[in-house]
Formats: C-alpha cells, structure tokens, sequence
C-alpha cells in the first residue's frame, strides 16, 4: 500500500522514500513506493511527471492500494533502498489550477441553475466538462465566467480533508452524491463548493489566476464545455491580444474597430468575387467558343475536340468541357490537365450514344490513373503525366468501338 503524501500536500516538489516493489507493466520497469508524492492518472486528472532518482517518470498509474512508477529503464537499486523523488512542478501547478478551477465552474452552475456536471476531462492544452444543460447562449456564457472568476477574485481559502461516516456526508450537502463508501477526501471551496475528489489543488482559489471558457458544443443531449484556467488563460490572451494588435496594424482601425473593419472587408470581398465569376464566366463562354471554332465539323456533323491543358487547374478544365457538351451540338470532347499529376475528362453531347466511362477506364492505364463518372461525363486522375497524350491519342482512335449500343 503506498501512501499518498499529495493528499496532504500538494505543494511538495521533493520527498524520500523507501522502494517496496521493482515490477514490470507491459514490459516497461516501474516502481512502488511506501510514500509518493506523485499523482496517479484519475478522476479526470492526468499523472505526474518528474524523477526518481534522477531517472525521469514517463507515467503514473494506480493498482489497488498502490500506486505504480513507470521508468524508461531499470532502476538499479534494491528494494527496501531509500530514493529521492521530484516531480515537474511546472506540470503539477499546471493541473492544480485547472482541476481546482473546475470544482469553481461546477460550482457556479450549480449556484446559477441546478446544473450537474456530468464529467471533466483535464487535457494538454485544454479542459472539458460535460453538463446536463441542452443549449446554452454567449450572455449566459459570461454569466457563468463572471460567478466563477468572482470567486476567484476573493482568493477563498481551499482545503481538503477526509470524512468516514455517512452522517458527516448528508451534512456536508455534497454537490454531487457519493456512492463509495468508507474513507472519502473531500475538497472545499469556502462557502460556495463542497465535493468529492482525491485531486491535488490550490490552497486559494486565487491561485487559480483565471478561468475562461473558450468554446461550446452540442454532445447528444448535454452540452460541453472547453475551458481555461490560470496561466494557460493568461497565455491563451495573449497570444489573442497579440493577434488583435497585428490586425488591427494591418488595417490601420482601432482594435474596438475591427468588427465593422473585418465586416466591411468582407462584403468588399462578395462584391469582387461577384464580378470575378462574371469575368470568369465570359472568358469561359469565349474559350468554348475558340475551342469549337477551331475544329471543323466531320462529315456527320460530329465535332471531336481534343486539348491538354498546362496552365489550368482541374476544375477550370471541368467547366470548360462541362459547357462544351451542354451546348447541345455532336460534341464529343479529351481533355488532359496537368495539375498535380495528370489528369484526363473525356464526355460527349447527351444525345450521342458514346460510353466515355468505359473509354476512361481503358484510357488511364496510360496515366496509371483511377476515376470514373457517367456515360457522358467521365474522369481519372494518376501520377504518370507523360503519359497524358496517350491517352488521349488512345481516345481519339476508338471512341467509336465505345458506344451504349
């Protein structure tokens, strides 16, 4: 059994202890302690890093009573030897202040609507809590904010503390019901949260700094929440402060000016956008016109058009051959692109009866290609650009053998 000196002090970097067990999990070397100051994965909470014995901790896991070290190699040492733990201290207050800002966040939705949190996730570089709440608005967003950081600004001590008969529970008035029994940790805010939790946390909720919620969403029938606290918030504005400033640099406004700056910008750029379709349009029709102009009619009235196009990307060339078969004349159209890789579209006007979806599937062997598409409007696309005016030179020698007859 190994005691948690965390539960007593989470401000501990340093501790000695005695090595009970040298074990193996999943074919990594790992240590147990008589005491640690080293937190488990658990309740949400990832584990602690830092070194025993100048050998790093890669993770920390529960077993039991115990808790387990996890090395990147052999200690080599004995059991019963007495070792000097450190922890990442970094990491630790790091996930202090997240987890007691959480107990806060829950708190203030309990206070605020009777909201239970449902679960808390403490990641790398945010939190998640998931809260029985269906929708959720911006003006209630800061509602929320403004109670947590509230308590925050008021730097209300927090304490931790065992309790083992269920009388002392129903006392309490948890914010959550707890269904373990025997010796339960409980955590407390000072007049506001009182709950269940083997976490390490700050011993004032001032030092917690800030907390923020940066987004929310919709998970089936509840709502997540991702938040910020302490010095990841600070980093988070600044970064977003940073931003604003260059922004706002750029476009020579005030940063309280941005949102109509950005807005004005963007009907500016639907406008351009606008006239450029227009533009493109024209230059399509014309290049249509070109196309077919250039090709003289065949005895039967049919067009065959063929082109590889070099300076054009894959959908100019698609719409260019879509208008080309649509203008309803006896146009059949091979078309390469050069636009990462080699591209070919083969199609033909509708009331032709020409199958261009099994003559791509022959044509882009020579592309080393794989498409598709329908009978009048067919694809493919492979890595072998040489090979494009093969197969287009394929497709003009037997179109004819491909018809839907």
């Amino acid at each position: 059994m190994t005691e948690r000196i965390y539960y007593r002090d989470s401000y501990l970097k340093e501790y000695k202890s005695k090595v009970v067990k040298k074990i193996e999990i999943k074919n990594r070397p790992a240590l147990v302690l008589d005491q640690t100051i080293f937190y488990p994965t658990s309740g949400g909470q990832p584990y602690d890093q830092g070194f025993i014995q100048n050998i790093p901790v890669v993770e920390v896991l529960e077993e039991g009573e115990d808790v387990i070290h996890i090395l990147p190699q052999e200690w080599e040492g004995k059991e019963q030897e007495e070792v000097i733990s450190q922890i990442d201290w970094k990491r630790r207050f790091d996930h202090m202040q997240q987890h007691s800002g959480q107990h806060i966040l829950s708190g203030a939705l309990m206070k605020i609507w009777g909201i239970e949190t449902l679960s808390f996730h403490l990641g790398e570089k945010y939190c998640t809590l998931d809260i029985n709440k269906t929708n959720l608005t911006s003006e209630e967003i800061k509602n929320i904010e403004f109670k947590a950081n509230k308590i925050i600004f008021e730097n209300r001590p927090i304490e931790s503390y065992f309790i083992e008969q269920k009388e002392e529970l129903k006392r309490l008035n948890l914010r959550k019901e707890v269904k373990r029994k025997g010796k339960i940790r409980i955590v407390e805010v000072k007049d506001f949260d009182i709950s269940a939790c083997g976490g390490t946390h700050c011993r004032a909720s001032g030092e917690i700094g800030l907390i923020k919620i940066t987004r929310w969403e919709k998970k089936g029938e509840n709502i997540r929440l991702e938040f910020i606290c302490g010095y990841r918030a600070w980093e988070d504005y600044f970064w977003k402060n940073e931003m604003i400033k260059m922004i706002s640099g750029k476009l020579t406004v005030k940063d309280t000016e941005l949102t109509e700056a950005i807005e004005r910008l963007m009907e500016e750029r639907r406008e351009i956008n606008k006239e450029l379709r227009g533009f493109k349009e024209k230059w399509q029709e014309y290049e249509v016109n070109q196309l077919i102009a250039q090709v003289s009619p065949r005895e039967d009235g049919l067009r065959v058009i063929k082109k590889i196009f070099k300076e054009k990307n894959f959908p100019e060339v698609r719409g260019i051959v879509q208008r080309l078969v649509n203008l309803n004349k006896k146009i059949l159209v091979f078309a390469g692109v050069i636009d990462n890789g080699g591209k070919i579209i083969f199609a033909c006007s509708k009331n032709l009866n020409y199958d261009m979806k099994r003559l791509v599937k022959e044509a882009e062997k020579f592309i080393e290609g794989h498409g598709g598409g329908s009978i009048n409007f067919a694809q493919s696309g492979g890595k072998k650009v040489e090979g494009l005016a093969q197969a287009i030179d394929f497709a003009v020698r037997n179109w004819k053998n491909f018809t839907t007859d």
